[in-house]
């Protein structure tokens, strides 16, 4: 799905050392997203406390691999897609938390809705915007697809609420799917081309 194998910061020896690394950063983002998504499926009565749970790791989880997405990216100080990407990476944290101590499915509904929300809005964002003085990103792409996906969940997970624990978890489940796949073959294809890149 990826456009092309390296980020275009402004510094041309920076995207090339980070190049490297951007393609594991997708991947730890990508097996985030499947190991939630699995887990939903295969956990038939989660109750309360292990939906709680669950969205708590996966928001933090999340927002650990976003954090490390953007700061390989290396976005230029005055990029914009830099400080929205990263508060939208601080409200993932902060939701994860609180669906943790708050350990109830009415809170945990509207605090998975409104991180996973951000974080589409934040992508959707970042693949629009560009920059004077940057080029056209790696992930404008991914980002446009990720991002509707995120809103899509967020929107819809709290319509799901009277469906309790296993209602939610399979609409969080979902969209982490297809974000995981999504993810995984924009990993795949940034090395690969980063392998061609270095052959020629």
């Amino acid at each position: 799905m990826s456009e092309t194998a390296v980020p275009q910061p402004v510094n041309a020896n920076s995207a090339a050392s980070s190049a490297p690394l951007l393609w594991k950063a997708i991947l730890w983002r990508a097996l985030v997203a499947l190991a939630f998504g699995l887990l939903t499926v295969f956990w038939a009565e989660p109750g309360t406390m292990g939906l709680c749970v669950a969205f708590a790791a996966y928001l933090l989880a999340l927002a650990g691999a976003e954090y490390l997405i953007v700061r390989t990216l290396a976005f230029p100080r005055r990029d914009n897609r830099r400080l929205v990407l990263l508060g939208a990476t601080a409200l993932l944290a902060m939701g994860g938390v609180a669906a943790a101590i708050f350990a109830s499915v009415l809170y945990a509904a509207w605090f998975g809705a409104a991180a996973l929300a951000v974080l589409g809005a934040a992508e959707l964002y970042s693949a629009l915007c560009k920059p004077a003085d940057s080029g056209k990103s790696a992930l404008r792409s991914d980002w446009i697809i990720s991002g509707v996906l995120g809103l899509g969940t967020g929107v819809l997970l709290p319509f799901f609420i009277q469906a309790g624990p296993h209602g939610l978890l399979g609409v969080a489940g979902g969209g982490a799917l297809m974000s995981g796949a999504l993810w995984t073959l924009s990993a795949l294809t940034l090395r690969h081309d980063g392998r061609k890149s270095k052959a020629q």
